[in-house]
């Protein structure tokens, strides 16, 4: 799609070859996004591949009929030149009048109806030289009647659909013949269930459709986007002629994009094992941390041994685990738009379709961090006494969080430790950096440039593998009550620039300890029923059916709250004496 996008914007400099392999590309891209399931994302596509078809194909024709008329300018200046450096006497009588007649011959094949040239079509402008009339000027081609007129155009023409009762699909149906198919069908359908009550969506009869795009000439239709074309046409239509006047008098250009920026991606989904769940929920039973056998283990001496004195073995009698039922929610999208505003504002449906998305996937993924939050042991600060920059306290924080949770649950080197971390956490640690005076500039290593690759490295070197969430946590979230919100605020005028939070809400758990579950989802696509017809409008709705399922042991996920401050500092510049992690 970027390759398409991309040829689009130079599309008046491709060459031929270029173009048709444009428009081989448009076409194999419609296809395979139109084998995929129907989701307002996938229409937008179907329908911007389709405006790029329809541009595609009216480049083609414009270079057409750009050459055509250019061959055309070409032999009408050739007989105006002629007409001016011909005489008499180098000209014979003859070869004169059998141009005339020549051509002649070709205005009556080209229009049978001769008689109903006007009085000012027929005359043309003459000169006489040597006692001959000669033509200045090749006859004009008469302009294209107007659609408003009638001129020039079909018809539009109702034509019965494959339901149409009595017709063949394709016949051209009169106020009869519509009036009967209607009749049959409406018989056909009497003494059948309803539909359900009002506003509710029945089955719909498609009896005739009439398609008005194709009644009019290329040269008469406007193109999404392309005003380069739409100034042509309305220059050629034009019957009248512009007046030079002082300032801009012409109409100035239009442009009906619009941009938006928002990413729906959602990288918190996509961090948890994924478990298709066709029942709507999950009844599991949790992992277990080794601790509760405590009880079955004892040290039996020799001394114990000689003298029991009523000692005993310690034994953990195993009772049947309890299990947990999870069920899934749903996060829904529903839009509504106009009928004329979505066939005629392309643009304004695109660019709100994916504002919906973007606004979709941070509800979605806050949601699937507030789940792992209520599973979690909340709340735990990790602010040292003395705070050095951000960097290094938030690297004491993890590498220590990390050390007491493999040392209590006593586990391996090859189990994976999850954390998750707000995206500007990032940006945080690069400002700290940036700041510090401690460190030596280097071409592996260069504070002032400091990638996300080489963050994420840091972080995988203090123990974790990070995640990183596009949006905010509020204070309302579980577990953020003694803590600040997680994202930033609107930027005000003449203020100083907005901060980052000053603490840091993250989360530690062991790979495998949460699940996502996926229920599939409801894509009803576009929606109309009775009351949307009656007001001319339609919907897009779709619902998600997703939840977690923790399957860890209690303490197997940790909430930390750090305090952070980009101050880039370090040992050597802040006194750490009597500080101990």
């Amino acid at each position: 799609m970027d390759e398409i996008r991309e040829l689009l914007q130079n599309l008046n400099q491709l060459s031929a070859e270029d173009l048709e392999r444009l428009r081989g590309l448009i076409v194999a891209q419609f296809d395979a996004v139109d084998k995929e399931p129907t989701t307002p994302e996938n229409v937008a596509l179907l329908n911007e591949l389709a405006d790029a078809g329809e541009a595609v194909q009216a480049e083609g024709s414009e270079r057409e009929a750009a050459q055509a008329q250019a061959e055309a300018d070409k032999e009408a200046a050739r007989q105006r030149i002629a007409a001016i450096s011909g005489n008499g006497d180098e000209e014979p009588e003859a070869e004169a009048e059998t141009a005339e007649e020549a051509e002649a011959e070709a205005e009556t094949a080209e229009e049978p109806a001769a008689e109903a040239e006007t009085a000012e079509e027929a005359a043309e402008p003459v000169t006489a030289t040597g006692g001959r009339v000669r033509k200045l000027a090749a006859r004009q081609p008469k302009p294209k009647g107007s659609p408003e007129t009638g001129e020039d155009t079909q018809r539009t023409a109702l034509v019965a659909s494959g339901e149409a009762r009595g017709f063949p699909a394709g016949t051209e149906l009169d106020k009869e013949k519509l009036a009967y198919s209607m009749s049959a069908a409406l018989e056909a359908r009497r003494g059948q269930q309803p539909a359900g009550p009002r506003g509710s969506r029945g089955r719909d009869v498609i009896i005739a459709s009439a398609s008005w795009a194709d009644q009019y000439p290329e040269e008469r239709r406007l193109r999404n986007q392309d005003w380069l074309h739409n100034e042509r046409v309305f220059r050629q239509t034009s019957r009248e002629a512009l007046t030079a006047t002082g300032g801009i008098c012409a109409p100035v250009n239009v442009d009906w994009s619009i941009n938006m920026i928002a990413d729906s991606a959602r990288p918190l989904q996509g961090a948890f094992p994924a478990n298709q769940v066709s029942r709507g929920g999950l009844i599991y039973r949790p992992d277990l941390d080794f601790s509760v056998a405590d009880g079955a283990i004892g040290i039996w001496t020799e001394a114990t041994d000689a003298s029991p004195a009523g000692a005993t073995k310690p034994i953990y009698t195993v009772s049947c685990p309890s299990t947990d039922t999870v069920y899934v929610e749903a996060v829904t999208s529903r839009l509504g738009f106009g009928n004329m505003q979505s066939r005629f504002d392309p643009e304004t449906v695109a660019a709100n379709t994916e504002a919906a998305l973007a606004a979709y996937a941070r509800t979605a993924d806050n949601n699937l961090l507030n789940l792992l939050a209520t599973a979690c042991t909340q709340g735990v600060t990790t602010a040292p006494s003395t705070k050095l920059g951000a960097t290094r306290d938030l690297g004491m924080a993890i590498i220590q969080a990390v050390a007491a949770f493999r040392n209590l649950h006593r586990a391996y080197e090859g189990v994976t430790l999850r954390a998750v971390f707000p995206t500007w956490v990032k940006d945080l640690l690069r400002i700290d950096l940036l700041r510090e005076t401690a460190h030596q500039q280097g071409n592996d290593w260069n504070s002032l440039s400091v990638t996300d690759e080489q963050i994420v490295s840091l972080l995988e070197d203090w123990g974790v593998s990070p995640i990183f969430h596009l949006d905010g946590q509020s204070t309302s979230a579980p577990g953020l009550g003694s803590a600040v919100n997680q994202y930033f605020t609107s930027q005000s005028g003449s203020a100083a620039i907005e901060t980052f939070p000053t603490e840091c809400v993250w989360y530690l758990y062991y790979e495998g300890a949460v699940q996502y579950l996926d229920g599939g989802r409801l894509d009803l696509g576009i929606v109309r029923d009775s009351l949307l017809d009656a007001t001319n409008d339609y919907e897009c709705f779709v619902e998600v059916f997703e939840t977690l399922a923790f399957r860890g042991f209690g303490g197997g996920a940790i909430q930390f709250v750090s305090a952070l401050c980009a101050n880039g500092g370090s040992a050597g510049t802040i006194s750490t004496t009597g500080v101990c992690a």
